[in-house]
């Protein structure tokens, strides 16, 4: 028996992609290829539906690492109280972090309540900045110029000042600390503020190309400049996308250092989990997001990553929640070995091809960001923020549409989740370029205000679903109705059998709801919905609804909920009818 698996392909002719088409077409039986198997990003780039080419120059885009500590594991905090802030810091260290990233404001609102180096000094305690390298997330010059203050001491120390692009300080601190890094591009702001992924990478490149600028025109050497910059990108739970665009981020920075005549140097990538996709109802589904996308940034070649704790959108984190982010990363590398595989997203030719068609976008777009003016233009300027909120609309009308998902917020919510204890405060930092924004936000308001009705009334607000036929043939649509309700916060009452449109009339009369659904068949709905309806308007219904698409011919329904109809539409309507108030 032969050890050679191709001998299985021998004799076969060689395939090629148009034959591939060509049965794909045949099993669509009609349906369009493109609308039905092509699916594309925000920035309309096709994600398949296969790819049979490795692209031209797709080697691995990063270096090999190190197989115990493959990346820097780096918590953030902001525990108003620096003694407080200490105790956790010190914890998060003794459980495995290896880098501290500190938020600072001077009265504690948004960070470590920390207006001198003495207070800094506090929350740094005990902690041996030798071997735990420590960033400025958020707080600004202010807050670099502390931290130089209490490293002055230790020039050799390893960490970052966390100053934006466009700083004339940053090469002072060149010169005094010869390891640090100076500036940190927050480029992850733009994801955060709903923006793409191109729209992301290009902004990081408007600030890579002014950070080396301005670090070179105040006399630093390129390798230098090189070596004093980071740039913070956003992970996402779309594991493949993140991963691509983490890959063309890399590709991106080389283009510009090279522009700068400096090779063989790669630009740091700190990769945060995005704040966007956060919950503040039922947070435990954070939990799920986190971790893929802890995975993401790992696969993509992150040499930083912070993954959020699960109360990002509640409040500062409790101590449990501050073990699980971190022990999220400890897995990731222990337990997945994803640092001891050279190259884990490799094979399919779907990152690599995703990878290039982002970085030719982005360059693209970095370009027109350029031609306009640059980094500041693009942060003090109207075109860039108009371009992320085009893009965050469109990604609104996504999550109202059900085409993208939040698990547990516009998709499979569970009122009755468990729920989980946050310490009041602020768990983001106010100082990026571009105000982040939680495209859970809208939805949680309708769960809000059903909550306050609970407490007025004594009740969830509740609709009826009037089902037709048996159990097998409603049920689906009754389960996708209940669904649809409880994204907003309403409850559920009936679904179950009825002998005939009159008991399930009675039915409706006695549960004292004044919304209606009716579920069944497409079938179902063409001989009885009319009649239905009629009935149920009759024993006192304000609307009835259908669950399913328009049909001809069904009279009295004054809503179609389907997949595609509009959550908050529908949600508001629902309020509504059921007397609840915002």
């Amino acid at each position: 028996m032969s050890e050679d698996i191709r001998e299985l392909a021998r004799g076969f002719p060689a395939q090629s992609p148009g034959d591939w088409r060509e049965l794909a077409i045949g099993a669509l039986k009609g349906a369009d290829f493109d609308r039905t198997l092509v699916r594309t990003t925000a920035d309309g780039i096709a994600r398949g539906p296969v790819f049979f080419d490795r692209p031209a120059g797709s080697a691995p885009l990063y270096a090999p690492r190190d197989a115990y500590l493959p990346w820097a594991i780096r918590q953030s905090h902001g525990e108003a109280d620096p003694a407080k802030a200490n105790a956790n810091i010190l914890a998060d260290l003794a459980g495995g972090v290896s880098e501290i990233s500190l938020r600072l404001d001077e009265d504690g609102t948004n960070g470590i309540a920390a207006a001198s180096a003495d207070e800094i000094r506090r929350a740094l305690e005990g902690v041996d900045l030798s071997i735990a390298p420590v960033h400025i997330e958020a707080g600004g010059l202010d807050a670099a110029r502390l931290l130089a203050e209490v490293l002055k001491h230790s020039p050799d120390t390893r960490g970052g000042f966390g100053l934006p692009p466009a700083t004339p300080y940053a090469a002072e601190f060149a010169q005094r600390f010869p390891n640090m890094r100076l500036i940190a591009v927050d480029a992850r702001s733009v994801f955060d503020a709903g923006g793409s992924e191109v729209q992301e990478i290009a902004f990081m490149a408007c600030g890579l190309a002014e950070a080396m600028r301005g670090l070179i025109d105040h006399g630093v050497s390129s390798e230098r400049a090189v070596r004093g910059v980071e740039v913070r990108l956003a992970a996402d739970a779309d594991i493949h996308l993140t991963i691509a665009k983490l890959r063309a981020a890399r590709i991106v920075a080389a283009r510009i250092l090279d522009a700068f005549g400096v090779t063989g140097i790669a630009t740091p990538i700190h990769a945060v989990t995005a704040y966007r996709m956060m919950s503040r109802r039922d947070p435990w589904t954070n939990l799920i997001r986190v971790t893929a996308a802890g995975f993401a940034a790992a696969t993509g070649g992150a040499d930083a990553i912070t993954i959020r704790p699960v109360t990002a959108a509640l409040g500062r984190p409790t101590p449990f929640a501050q073990r699980v982010a971190r022990n999220l990363q400890i897995m990731l590398q222990e337990e997945s070995h994803l640092g001891r595989v050279a190259d884990p997203a490799a094979g399919s030719f779907l990152h690599e091809t995703l990878s290039r068609e982002l970085a030719q976008h982005a360059w693209s777009l970095f370009q027109t960001l350029e031609s306009e003016g640059g980094y500041e233009r693009a942060v003090d300027g109207d075109a860039f923020r108009k371009r992320i909120a085009e893009a965050r609309a469109g990604h609104e009308k996504a999550y109202r549409s059900g085409k993208e998902s939040l698990i547990g917020i516009n998709t499979f919510p569970e009122l009755h989740s468990r729920p989980v204890e946050a310490v009041p405060g602020h768990d983001i930092g106010h100082d990026a370029p571009f105000e982040p924004i939680r495209f859970a936000a809208p939805f949680e308001t309708f769960r809000d205000s059903a909550e306050k009705h609970e407490k007025k009334a004594g009740h969830r607000p509740t609709a009826f679903l009037a089902t037709l036929g048996a159990l097998a043939e409603f049920n689906a649509r009754a389960t996708f109705a209940q669904n649809h309700l409880a994204v907003g916060g309403v409850e559920i009452a009936g679904a179950t059998e009825y002998a005939n449109a009159d008991k399930c009339v009675a039915a409706f009369k006695d549960s004292g709801s004044a919304l209606a659904v009716i579920c069944g068949t497409d079938a179902a709905y063409e001989t009885q919905a009319s009649e239905l309806a009629a009935g149920l308007k009759k024993a006192g219904a304000k609307s009835v609804w259908l669950a399913g698409r328009p049909l001809d011919g069904v009279s009295g329904i004054d809503r179609f909920i389907h997949l595609r109809s509009d959550r908050l539409d529908d949600l508001q309507d629902a309020h509504a009818i059921l007397g609840v108030k915002a």
